[in-house]
């Protein structure tokens, strides 16, 4: 594990040790290396291991929508950005890049991805897609005064998607 601070980013990486005592230690880390009180929310996000959509949703009370801004597809990888958006104020809620496996993933799923219509929280939930996500790094970018967390997301051992997801604080 390592720790780093390069001009407006400070990250924390993150093991699998006792997770839930242990992410509260590393958000402290990260508070320290970049100089900030997180949020009691913006601490929820970057932590949370369950779907972003529906967390944010509880969160803003309202509605969400998955914006897709761009999504590059090709045989062994595709790509996509997005915003989740406040459906009520149309506020961006939070900004992601996914890197999606596509010989990782029942073809049903790969089919959803590419219609372009729901996010990847809500395929997989509505799927009923087994999956196990794992937090690699979390961070702070003073430049975008965002949050920050680098995941993964797991099916039958295999990785099939890597997401970054940024949380303006």
């Amino acid at each position: 594990m390592f720790v780093y601070y390069c001009k407006q980013l400070a990250i924390v990486s993150i093991t699998i040790k006792d997770f839930s005592c242990y992410m509260l230690e590393k958000i402290a880390e990260l508070e320290c290396k970049a100089n900030i009180i997180l949020p009691l929310y913006a601490k929820i996000l970057i932590s949370e291991t369950g779907t972003i959509e529906q967390i944010l949703s509880i969160l803003t009370n309202s509605k969400i929508q998955v914006k897709i801004l761009k999504q590059k597809e090709s045989p062994e990888l595709i790509k996509r950005q997005i915003f989740i958006i406040n459906k009520k104020t149309g506020e961006r809620l939070a900004y992601a890049r996914s890197n999606i496996f596509p010989t990782c993933l029942p073809q049903k799923i790969i089919k959803k991805i590419k219609e372009r219509k729901e996010g990847i929280g809500k395929i997989i939930v509505n799927s009923k897609l087994e999956t196990f996500r794992y937090i690699l790094k979390i961070g702070y970018d003073s430049k975008t005064k965002s949050a920050f967390r680098i995941y993964q997301i797991i099916h039958k051992r295999r990785v099939a998607f890597e997401i970054k997801e940024n949380f303006t604080i």
